[in-house]
């Protein structure tokens, strides 16, 4: 037999002997060392033999038992159908992940075939590229260019003429608008007047962007945003186009002229002159704007279905990664189980001996034989002790020899060997 021990936390399992009968075993044990003791007079080398049969006696009481190991064992019975029970789910939950992975895994293949073979034919994808397109986008973006510079200098130069320019007689309208050295002018007359007018078409250009993004999602709230903007932009061209029209108009006013209106203003030539200039420009590059984007988003179809393909392989991988991940924990438990279950199963297998209870009936039977040289044996009181700490020390090395000194653990196992 193979001893396994200090497996087995400290916990009497042992409950078939009554109190009563504990305490006559108890009993019996101190008698046999009282009558042992006595017929050697106390020796402690005697005492020494006697615990050895005293065990051996124990020991194989305990393993012939058959009614007593069937309870000792019943813990371990029970534990092991618990573990042997988690060993089947582990092991299905392990082949489950196994299939999700392989089946993610070929998922994957799948999308990386896509991805190849959209670009030599989308139709097969449900996207369809008209070969105009690419015609149309770079006619657009040829028109965009030169709208956009023209967009630029006309609001930087009537930016300039409305809000910081000061006209004289020989200003005409051409030269109120189109200011060709708005800039340099800027520039000498501050930072700020140089940022205001370098900076403000960009506003112009940022709403002719969000009228695209509006236009683009067709909801009767974004309808009502275009029109929002259309009309902003609209008011302050009608501003720059006002204040203009007022600096020219008071060149040439006189005295009893009256003063400048708005009425005036809407029944001016050259305030619609200057609406129209830069308002209806906006518009056409707006529209021309939102053509380009438009196009070059149907060239974009493939791109877009391949960033959505790799976004998904992404996605994919992350729960492979995290799959795997679970496979090894798995792993890690079932292989712990396993250890486990044979450990049981050698419990199960061998013969448990409640190494406590033992002790308990060894200190009786060492206060029978210590009471026989305390009470009968005639010795003088120096030897009396000696040789009762000589008892006592033969009783440690017993338990020590028979590797019994812990008290953390109440049984010991022996399992068998083959």
């Amino acid at each position: 037999m193979e001893l396994l021990d200090k497996i087995i936390p400290k916990k009497n399992l042992e409950t078939a002997s009554a109190p009563t009968q504990v305490a006559i075993e108890k009993m019996s044990y101190l008698q046999d060392g009282f009558e042992t003791s006595k017929s050697c007079r106390g020796r402690a080398s005697n005492l020494k033999t006697g615990l050895e049969t005293v065990y051996e006696n124990y020991f194989n009481q305990c393993k012939l038992d058959h009614h007593k190991q069937e309870r000792l064992k019943q813990p371990y019975k029970t534990e092991l159908k618990d573990v042997l029970t988690q060993l089947d789910t582990k092991k299905e939950k392990i082949t489950q992940i196994s299939a999700s992975i392989s089946s993610t895994r070929e998922e994957i293949q799948q999308l990386k075939q896509d991805i190849i073979l959209v670009q030599k034919q989308p139709e097969n994808f449900g996207i369809d590229i008209e070969h105009k397109s690419a015609t149309k986008l770079w006619i657009g973006l040829f028109l965009l260019l030169p709208l956009s510079i023209y967009i630029f200098i006309f609001y930087i130069s009537t930016s300039y003429s409305a809000f910081f320019k000061e006209f004289d007689p020989e200003t005409s309208l051409f030269d109120g608008v189109f200011e060709a050295n708005a800039l340099a002018k800027a520039f000498q007359d501050g930072t700020l007047e140089l940022g205001f007018v370098l900076f403000i078409p960009f506003v112009f250009f940022s709403l002719g962007y969000l009228i695209h993004m509006f236009w683009e999602r067709k909801h009767t709230i974004n309808y009502i945003k275009v029109a929002g903007l259309l009309l902003i932009t609209f008011m302050f061209d009608a501003i720059l186009a006002y204040l203009i029209d007022e600096k020219v108009h008071y060149l040439s006013a006189t005295i009893d002229s009256a003063k400048f209106s708005v009425s005036m203003a809407v029944q001016s030539a050259n305030f619609w002159l200057i609406i129209f200039a830069g308002f209806v420009s906006y518009i056409v590059w707006g529209l021309v704007f939102d053509m380009v984007m438009n196009e070059n988003a149907k060239r974009d179809k493939v791109q877009t279905f391949k960033r959505s393909k790799k976004e998904e392989i992404w996605h994919r991988n992350r729960i492979i990664s995290r799959s795997l991940k679970k496979h090894e924990k798995l792993k890690e438990e079932i292989a712990a189980l396993k250890i486990r279950n044979t450990r049981l199963q050698s419990i199960i297998a061998g013969f448990i001996l409640p190494i406590q209870n033992y002790k308990a009936f060894a200190v009786e039977y060492l206060k029978g034989w210590q009471k026989f040289i305390a009470a009968e044996l005639t010795l003088g009181k120096g030897e009396q002790e000696q040789l009762i700490t000589d008892c006592r020390a033969t009783y440690a090395e017993h338990v020590k020899m028979l590797d019994l000194e812990a008290d953390n653990y109440q049984n010991k196992v022996y399992t068998p060997t083959f």
